[in-house]
């Protein structure tokens, strides 16, 4: 039993420097180690503990409205345990996830206030780490010591370091501009601004890229309905425009590149390999690279031989990817219009070879930069999807027939939602009504607007979005430019994705959160 009226163990002015220092490698573990998350908030409330001063730091916290408003997020949650089937899942994994949200509240509101100082302090540690994981992620980009875009990313996930890194490129000019009006200062923060902005782009996280897209139209809009003059409104709505463009007509010319169709002569249908074999056509199957049937003029057995021949890789093995390598091969060869026989395998180069190793299905692939790639395999996912409605495999299709199957749950039980445990329960529910042809059902719906309906229906996520708006209201952290690029960042993902029900990603909403709302708490807000 606490004792609420326990002194210190250490002197205030210790304990705070604590506080501070645990704070600052939370910061600094965001973008670098999961472990040091866990192990930084564990170590804050030792700290508390051990500080004392219960009753004192805890009326600190109640008679903070804002911060007891936030903490109820996590609260209705705890409520939606009340109807749910999976207790162990809602107490251990969902809740556990969500934990940040009340403890981490609690901890820095109850604490004294940081100074000016350390709190810059702290966004330095934040933008320090993504700029190193970002040289170490550039680094593996150079030696090409990886199979897939994701390892490019060193230390967490290639979609939460997207999300660190388009926070770091407006917050670090911002912060640099509000503490010097050294212009050397200054520059080199856009410079590092800009080589962020080009990281990006070597990540080649969709949500990252989706996320700076969205940044660019905030500061546009913000821009343009300030008072400034008429012809930087119209440059500004201009390039705006020819940005639009340009996206529409990328994404026009991959769609006529994915819905392409060649289809063989009756007469080449008949024909027979070079070295006399008889080709195989799987005419069940229309899966098309390049407009090229994929499973026509198929010579399986001397191609074996040939790949063999050519390769330390098995061709009825996997390929770097963990993908079949028997169909990454067919694929790659039939994006060329070749046929998949020693013939075609013999027009293969090196590149060519290393790169089927590597998982790669399209040669496209392998000359185009990494935004037109992932262009193409989303147009392609979803090209194919709505041709044979089977998304196993595919990562964005995948998430079309989640959102389709979680919609089902939801009218099913729209008005309190399934439970904070039964999120699984739900959507294999409506994966199942849709008739989908996933092969796991315990995914999640990677929509984090959809996860709130179905775990907690319409009442849940209405007083949920009320408790944020009133918290943001309240606490003013609106009128700060990197809070709002926070949000831009936030909603953008939860499209996509869930980042409110992981550790990295709630642990950034959190901090974030917190960080504008109660430690920056200094004027001068733009």
């Amino acid at each position: 039993m606490l004792n609420w009226n326990k002194k210190s163990l250490f002197s205030e002015k210790t304990h705070h420097w604590i506080y501070f220092i645990l704070l600052s490698t939370l910061a600094l573990a965001m973008p670098m180690s999961r472990f040091l998350m866990s192990l930084s908030q564990i170590l804050l409330g030792v700290n508390w503990l051990l500080e004392g001063h219960y009753a004192e730091k805890s009326k600190r916290f109640v008679n903070n409205k804002p911060a007891v408003v936030f903490s109820m997020i996590f609260m209705i949650h705890v409520v939606g345990l009340l109807w749910t089937q999976d207790l162990a899942y809602g107490i251990f994994s969902d809740l556990t996830d969500k934990l940040p949200m009340l403890t981490l509240t609690f901890l820095v509101v109850s604490s004294k206030s940081l100074s000016q100082q350390k709190a810059h302090i702290l966004l330095w540690f934040f933008f320090g780490a993504v700029v190193f994981s970002s040289f170490v992620g550039f680094i593996i980009y150079l030696q090409g010591n990886y199979t897939n875009f994701r390892q490019i990313a060193p230390f967490v996930s290639h979609l939460y370091l997207g999300m660190y890194t388009c926070m770091t490129i407006v917050s670090l000019p911002w912060l640099t501009n509000r503490l010097t009006t050294n212009n050397k200062w200054r520059m080199l923060s856009y410079l590092i601004s800009g080589w962020l902005v080009v990281f990006l782009f070597i990540l080649n996280s969709l949500t990252g890229l989706l996320c700076l897209g969205g940044i660019i139209v905030f500061l546009a809009i913000r821009f343009v309905f300030r008072p400034n003059t008429l012809w930087v409104r119209i440059a500004v709505a201009s390039a705006f425009t020819l940005v639009v463009t340009l996206s529409v007509v990328a994404a026009v010319i991959m769609y006529n590149k994915v819905s392409k169709l060649v289809v063989p002569g009756e007469a080449a249908l008949r024909e027979k390999t070079t070295e006399g074999n008889t080709y195989r056509h799987y005419f069940n199957t229309s899966a098309r690279e390049n407009g090229y049937y994929v499973f026509y003029f198929v010579a399986e057995d001397e191609l074996r031989e040939a790949w063999n021949s050519k390769s330390s890789l098995d061709f009825d093995g996997k390929d770097l990817n963990k993908n079949d390598l028997r169909y990454t091969l067919y694929r790659y060869l039939t994006s060329l219009g070749y046929r998949k026989d020693k013939e075609g395998l013999e027009k293969l180069n090196a590149e060519d070879i290393a790169a089927i190793e590597r998982g790669i299905p399209n040669y496209y692939y392998t000359q185009w930069p990494g935004l037109l790639v992932r262009l193409h395999q989303t147009i392609w996912e979803v090209y194919w999807y709505r041709e044979n409605r089977n998304p196993t495999n595919h990562t964005f299709a995948q998430r079309l027939e989640l959102w389709k199957g979680s919609w089902e749950a939801f009218k099913e039980k729209p008005v309190l939602g399934w439970g904070t445990g039964d999120l699984f329960i739900a959507v294999e529910y409506g994966l199942k009504k849709i008739d989908s042809k996933m092969e796991n059902y315990r995914m999640k719906p990677h929509n984090q607007f959809l996860l709130f309906l179905v775990s907690l229906g319409i009442i849940g996520s209405l007083v949920i979005y009320g408790c944020y708006f009133y918290f943001v209201k309240s606490t003013g952290a609106y009128k700060y430019l990197p809070f709002n690029i926070f949000l831009v960042i936030m909603f953008i993902t939860m499209l996509a994705n869930h980042p409110i029900d992981s550790q990295e990603g709630q642990t950034f909403f959190s901090f974030f959160t917190l960080f504008f709302g109660f430690i920056y708490h200094f004027k001068k807000h733009s």
